[in-house]
């Protein structure tokens, strides 16, 4: 959650990156709220009616490490979910993908070309 993101000092850069989102219904958004995943994981079950093992079912179709949660570790989670995702799309391009991360990143790494601002809409 952005919340707790921000309150434990999370790079702005890694808290909105793709690594860092996944689908989730309304009702489950609410119970997250600003808290942490120790927290809303129990949480969730007890609202889901469901127990440990179908929650880590669900946590890892999402490729999310359950432990890594469970702990509040969110440079664990980010940097396994980052590998697993990258290894994903490489697998459906039929090449490996080069690893840069959040924090090696910039704006210079993607120039625009003076045609492409002017055509984007």
């Amino acid at each position: 959650p952005q919340d707790w993101c921000i309150s434990h000092k999370i790079d702005r850069k890694k808290m909105d990156c793709i690594v860092n989102k996944t689908p989730i219904d309304a009702k489950t958004n609410r119970i997250i709220g600003g808290n942490a995943p120790s927290r809303y994981l129990p949480h969730i079950q007890r609202v889901g009616e469901f127990d440990i093992s179908r929650m880590d079912q669900i946590l890892k179709s999402h490729m999310v490490n359950p432990e890594f949660l469970r702990t509040d570790n969110f440079e664990a989670f980010f940097k396994a979910r980052e590998a697993i995702l990258l290894d994903l799309i490489g697998k459906a391009m039929g090449k490996p993908i080069a690893l840069v991360s959040a924090e090696e990143e910039s704006e210079e790494d993607y120039p625009m070309e003076e045609e492409e601002v002017t055509t984007r809409v």
